[in-house]
């Protein structure tokens, strides 16, 4: 179909809209639909644009007027097909993005039927909201609702519902088609969007919320609105509908994480955001700003700003030490989850070199660091708990044993707080002093034993002590001064049959004596 065919059927549709004749007009559009994406959308002429529009302005204000009847599953079709139309006029053309975009009596019908579709009937109304009962007409017979008059007919109601979803599916493409690789569009849009946006990231069919997600991301990557709606209050509200919609759909949320990314990277998003987000969404969060810091993303977000990272620090300070309640049963599941998840974030954070000085200024996270993980040692010194060292053979091999220990939120968390303490004293001897000033030295000493509920800790800890020791006298001073006074009992070399036993300034392994009562012949 050449150029002035599809002016022509723009023009009968319109016609035929007019006369009432819905269902030609549906099959005109979604002909149209099909032939604009065969001719140059940069030569396209604006009467197709304003003909589609037309429908959708009528049918639209049809529905705003009369509040009390749901418009049919063929009117439904029509303003979808409509706007299809619109959508794949947009497909990499900016003249007709900037058309409907910047000429009101364009825009305003594609924002109407956006509104009606996520809001329900009637300006500022929800899907979900009840009639107001104050109205003496509730509860008559004339003024039955919608709702009510559906349920004598579940399988009309199925077909209105799938309209409906059609419907809510081209707002969302028809809108993000027009935002996709244009600036201008973006902010033209944004004020617009933006009070839709919980209602688009919530709709009960995934791929509309998914696009949804895609519109979001488009106007996110235009700073002066991010930075705006980073600052907003509604933002924490946003920030969890995208967590949850990521943790429900994860295999097709691209851009859900793309959003997230960039909100979190957002000045003050993370603080506003953090009381208000359930202990799933917390975990998430940190996972997204991990891969962040550790560079393993592929959205253009920012850097995680310093206000973030001050305040995990400062939350890490405040909440840690409840981890210690984990071996009695004390601490939330969730909550230590949390918690562990946070080490691990602050140690990639400390890791790098973009924010490890940062980190290296806060001298209470690393005090708060080395005497959590004296308590830790301390407990484990007492009884058989979580945080008691498995390095017997027999717990070792006993399949229970170690499937409790790597289910607990504990699991790790040792060597995570040492490798944190090696990059707060890396090349800092302010920091280094005050480790060894609060006999630090010494306890990464003891920690550099094997423990399978802390794989690498003994790698970990040497480290740690190789960055105390890295040009600084004085801790090296206390190494030196320590003296060999034997060897220590290692459960886990005694069950091999063997010993560790100390030759001069060298040690060395020797096979135990066996009693006859330990010979083979003992069994006979």
């Amino acid at each position: 179909m050449a150029e002035c065919g599809l002016v022509t059927e723009a023009k009968e549709a319109l016609v035929l809209y007019g006369n009432g004749d819905i269902l030609e007009c549906t099959a005109k559009l979604k002909n149209i639909q099909k032939e604009i994406l065969h001719v140059d959308r940069w030569e396209l002429d604006s009467s197709v644009i304003w003909s589609v529009c037309g429908v959708i302005k009528g049918e639209v204000s049809k529905w705003k007027q009369d509040l009390m009847t749901e418009p049919s599953v063929e009117n439904l079709a029509a303003v979808s097909a409509a706007l299809c139309c619109l959508r794949n006029s947009f497909a990499n053309c900016a003249r007709t993005q900037l058309l409907v975009a910047e000429t009101e009596d364009l825009l305003k019908p594609v924002i109407s039927s956006t509104h009606w579709t996520f809001h329900g009937k009637g300006e500022g109304e929800s899907k979900n909201d009840v009639e107001n009962p104050d109205d003496p007409g509730e509860n008559s017979e004339d003024t039955k609702t919608p709702s009510t008059a559906d349920r004598d007919n579940e399988d009309n109601r199925s077909e209105w519902q799938k309209a409906h979803s059609a419907l809510a599916s081209a707002c969302v493409t028809c809108l993000g088609n027009m935002v996709a690789a244009n600036s201008t569009t973006r902010k033209l849009l944004w004020s617009h969007i933006r009070p839709h946006l919980r209602h688009l990231l919530t709709y009960d069919d995934w791929k509309v919320s998914q696009m949804a997600s895609m519109i979001l991301h488009n106007c996110l990557l235009e700073n002066e609105l991010k930075i705006e709606f980073s600052r907003d209050k509604t933002v924490h509200t946003v920030l969890g509908d995208l967590l949850t919609l990521y943790v429900h759909e994860g295999q097709f949320s691209c851009f859900v994480l793309f959003c997230l990314e960039l909100l979190l990277c957002s000045e003050g998003a993370v603080e506003n955001s953090w009381p208000s987000l359930t202990s799933k969404q917390r975990l998430l969060c940190l996972d997204v700003l991990t891969a962040v810091v550790c560079g393993s993303t592929q959205s253009k977000s920012d850097s995680v700003p310093s206000t973030a990272i001050l305040f995990f620090a400062n939350y890490f300070k405040n909440e840690a030490d409840k981890i210690l309640c984990t071996h009695i049963g004390n601490l939330n599941y969730d909550d230590s989850q949390i918690l562990a998840r946070l080490v691990n974030f602050l140690c990639s954070v400390a890791a790098s070199d973009t924010w490890r000085p940062l980190l290296q200024q806060d001298t209470s996270l690393l005090i708060t660091s080395v005497y959590l993980l004296r308590c830790m040692n301390d407990i484990g010194k007492v009884g058989d708990n979580a945080f008691t060292p498995i390095d017997r053979m027999v717990d070792l091999s006993d399949e229970e044993v170690m499937e409790n220990a790597s289910s607990h939120p504990a699991f790790g968390f040792k060597c995570d707080l040492i490798r944190l303490i090696a990059s707060l004293v890396y090349r800092h001897k302010a920091n280094q002093d005050q480790v060894r000033e609060i006999e630090g030295l010494l306890l990464l000493l003891e920690c550099t034993q094997f423990d399978a509920r802390n794989p690498l800790i003994k790698e970990a800890s040497i480290f740690a002590l190789r960055n105390l020791l890295e040009g600084n006298q004085e801790n090296q001073e206390v190494i030196q001064a320590l003296k060999f006074e034997g060897v220590a009992e290692n459960s886990g070399l005694r069950e091999l049959g063997m010993e560790a036993v100390s030759d001069g300034d060298k040690v060395r392994l020797r096979q135990l004596e066996r009693s006859p009562l330990d010979s083979d012949e003992a069994d006979l």
